[in-house]
């Protein structure tokens, strides 16, 4: 089977399902957002066939950027919004008959 011989449609298709499997094995999703990019390329290209592969390059780029500079941002806000699950006090897991009230600082 030759792979260049596929429209270029289905060559996209197969970039975004590589870089899907790939976003899955890793902790980031830096390859989600450029799977996604392919995937709006593949249907780009399959609505405008003919395109040159230098714009679809474009295309793939700037909206896998887009998406991946999407997700930081919303990603950053989350935790901003979100208590950080390091900030523990212990003396909140016991119940009050067993605190001791704090001393006093004179």
């Amino acid at each position: 089977m030759d792979l260049f011989a596929l429209p270029d449609w289905v060559i996209w298709g197969l970039i975004g399902a590589v870089l899907l499997g790939a976003e899955m094995l890793t902790t980031a999703y830096v390859a989600l957002g450029f799977a996604i990019g392919a995937v709006v390329t593949g249907l780009i290209t399959w609505m405008f066939p003919g395109l040159h592969i230098f714009v679809q390059a474009l295309i793939w780029a700037a909206v896998g950027l887009a998406v991946w500079l999407g997700f930081a941002r919303w990603h950053k806000l989350r935790r901003k919004t979100q208590r950080d699950i390091n900030d523990f006090d212990s003396l909140d897991s016991l119940p009050r008959s067993d605190r001791r009230p704090p001393k006093d600082q004179d």
